[in-house]
Order: structure tokens, then C-alpha cells, then sequence
């Protein structure tokens, strides 16, 4: 497995798969997902600056999404090899808001991030919900790839992978983000920013597609 520091081969794409995780590539994705959005102006203003501590806390609020709503939502992981270096949790439509966490799941958010994090991530939940549409639509939870594999396609080929998804129910597709760097993936895949928020200082952006032409938050 190519982890940060390491410098990642010539890209081969017949050694690219995706596909449905077991519990062992959730739990690989837990990690890669906890990497890959460590330096999220949002993980950064709430976790503060020690980066490895900012991965602990990005794991433990992903476990809840990746490990225990394997039933309601939809994931997929990309892997190199037997290495999984991407993936993506996405709810159907009439599925999100999802159920809270259990209580092992709180405790667990508590003890490695802390009651001050937990909160200020309920803030920009409650934020944010405000924009999301009341029709029937896909939510992208989080799509996220391991750093070095970052600007090499991984994120479009996942991508690509959740537009079968829609393609077979179909509805809109929203999501959040916080780096203008996401704003500019997202749209250069024909997604468009339905609404602009600052939440805890930090801008944030709710982009969608499908959506009928002129619709917004």
C-alpha cells in the first residue's frame, strides 16, 4: 500500500478496479477518507493545526457513515492492486438524513474528538441542511482519495462510477465542500453551486446536478 511520503508508480489503469467493499476495504476506506480531507479548511479550523491528530478525528466521525450504514447507503472503493486508494459514500434518495450514531459511536467521536468538535460539526450540519433540496435526490456524503494518488483521475473514475448509480434512479445529485479546489472538480463534471455559506469562518459551497434549469436552494 502507497501511503503519504511515498511517490506512487506510473499510473496503470488495467490495474485500477472498482467495486462494493467488504468490511476490511470499509475499514481500509475509513483511513484513506481520514488522509485525504486532513487539510479540509473545516478539519483544520475545528481540529486545530497537529495533523496527525486531525486524521484520528477524521476517522472516528467516519466510521459511523462507512462501517454502520452499510444497509442504507451506497459505497464503492477504488483500488490499485489490492489496495483500496479511493471511494465514496453516497445516500439514495430518500435515505438522508441518516439515523445518529450509536451510543459506542458518540463515545468513541467524544473520547478522540472531543465535545467542542462534536458540536461545531453539528453546527455545519445544521447549516448546511438548510440548503439541501426537498425533492427526492442523491447525496454525496464524501468522495475522497489517498493524497499521493490525488490529480491523477482517481476522483473522476469514482465519479463516473456514482453517475451509473443515478443513471439507473434517476434523480438530482447534491453535495458540500469546502475547498474551492472540490468547487472546481465538481463543476468542470457539470455539477453547478446552488447556494455559498460561511460556517465557523470557513467558505462553504452546496453543488448540484440534475436539478430542473433555474432551480437553487
Amino acid at each position: 500500500m502507497i501511503l503519504e511520503g511515498d511517490v506512487p508508480p506510473a499510473l496503470e489503469p488495467s490495474r485500477l478496479a472498482i467495486g462494493a467493499p467488504d468490511r476490511a476495504a470499509r475499514r481500509s476506506l475509513v483511513d484513506v477518507l481520514a488522509r485525504a480531507f486532513r487539510d479540509n479548511p473545516m478539519n483544520a479550523r475545528i481540529h486545530g493545526p497537529d495533523p496527525p491528530r486531525r486524521v484520528r478525528a477524521n476517522a472516528a466521525g467516519l466510521r459511523s457513515l462507512v462501517l454502520d450504514h452499510s444497509d442504507t447507503v451506497v459505497s464503492r472503493v477504488i483500488t490499485y492492486d489490492s489496495g483500496v486508494i479511493g471511494g465514496f459514500i453516497v445516500a439514495p434518495p430518500g435515505t438522508f438524513p441518516l439515523p445518529r450514531p450509536s451510543i459506542r459511536r458518540q463515545f468513541e467521536c467524544f473520547w478522540l474528538q472531543g465535545a467542542g468538535a462534536m458540536g461545531a460539526w453539528s453546527a455545519v450540519t445544521a447549516s448546511l441542511a438548510q440548503y439541501r433540496p426537498r425533492e427526492p435526490h442523491w447525496y454525496l456524503s464524501v468522495l475522497g482519495v489517498e493524497p499521493v494518488w490525488q490529480g491523477r483521475g482517481i476522483g473522476a473514475a469514482l465519479l463516473g462510477s456514482i453517475e451509473d448509480l443515478v443513471a439507473a434512479s434517476p434523480a438530482p445529485l447534491c453535495l458540500e465542500c469546502d475547498r474551492p479546489e472540490s468547487v472546481r472538480f465538481y463543476r468542470a463534471h457539470g455539477f453547478e453551486v446552488r447556494a455559498e455559506d460561511v460556517v465557523h469562518g470557513v467558505p462553504c459551497w452546496c453543488l448540484g446536478r440534475g436539478f430542473p434549469s433555474g432551480d437553487s436552494a
